[in-house]
């Protein structure tokens, strides 16, 4: 009883008003086509759309919703990313470059421990401001190429219990490809609650070999195989790609590059291992040696 009182009282100070805001108002990642109706993977492989696996509560304690209500907008712009130390959120830049800079912030917040919007007692809602929003200063809007990452300062700390924690990072001298492991991709909570999907990473040089002519892959990307596993009809930007070893899970993808949930294309993903140095320059997340 204690915990959830305290997650409570986290809301009640460092939440602005957002009354009148319904799922509908949300924006949805514009990486889909919204008429298009999600079906089982068929054996003929045409078809890789798919709900994924229904997450249960604190599966996913790092998972964040980012929510942006920009000035002159009516709606919400969402996307995600993952909670890495008690006030900061990894995102991707693109999540939140074009409604900083374009737009201007009327508030905005994450959400965390919540799989349904709202509807469970453990969800904590923390604002943020743009002030505390760190893109990479090489990233270039509106690309999606390089350098596509961020950080969120929250406005105050999370309250940490079973269903709020932060996501390990690599090691710094982990220089692991990470190829032929099983990933585990956080999906979109507008469906049925959040979701997930296990795919397998691919090698970069497979990846650029089957992903859309002109879709760039470098260092700074790895790719998961849509193949195994599926794909999201409403997959976020910012979502997480996990794998675990003999030390258990930590985030090693952003996802920043998404298909139609129908293509056969791989998902591409911000190789995070590329950019710790950068993370812990911008956070107050200590990297492991």
């Amino acid at each position: 009883m204690r915990m959830y009182f305290s997650a409570t009282v986290l809301c009640v100070l460092c939440v602005s008003v957002i009354g009148g805001v319904k799922d509908h108002d949300f924006e949805r990642s514009p990486v889909t086509n919204p008429e298009h109706h999600i079906s089982p993977i068929q054996e003929d492989g045409n078809w890789l759309d798919t709900y994924g696996y229904s997450a249960f509560e604190g599966q996913f304690p790092y998972h964040a919703e980012v929510r942006i209500k920009p000035i002159s907008l009516s709606y919400v712009h969402t996307c995600a990313g993952s909670l890495i130390t008690l006030k900061y959120v990894l995102t991707t830049a693109a999540c939140l470059y074009r409604w900083v800079n374009e737009f201007g912030i009327e508030y905005s917040f994450v959400t965390l421990g919540s799989l349904f919007n709202g509807d469970t007692q453990w969800e904590q809602r923390i604002n943020f401001t743009d002030n505390g929003i760190h893109t990479h200063p090489l990233y270039r809007y509106p690309s999606y190429e390089l350098y596509n990452i961020a950080t969120i300062r929250l406005d105050c700390p999370a309250t940490l219990n079973r269903f709020v924690q932060p996501i390990r990072l690599p090691r710094l001298t982990d220089m692991r490809t990470y190829e032929m492991m099983e990933g585990t991709a956080t999906g979109d909570s507008f469906v049925r609650g959040l979701k997930y999907l296990r795919n397998q990473v691919m090698s970069n040089k497979d990846c650029q070999r089957d992903i859309l002519p002109g879709v760039v892959i470098t260092v700074q990307h790895l790719c998961t195989n849509s193949f195994i596993g599926g794909v999201f009809c409403f997959r976020e930007y910012g979502s997480s790609l996990t794998v675990e070893d003999e030390n258990g899970r930590f985030l090693i993808g952003i996802a920043d590059h998404v298909f139609w949930c129908s293509s056969k294309y791989p998902t591409r993903h911000v190789r995070v291992s590329y950019f710790v140095d950068w993370i812990q320059t911008n956070s107050d997340y200590i990297l492991d040696l």
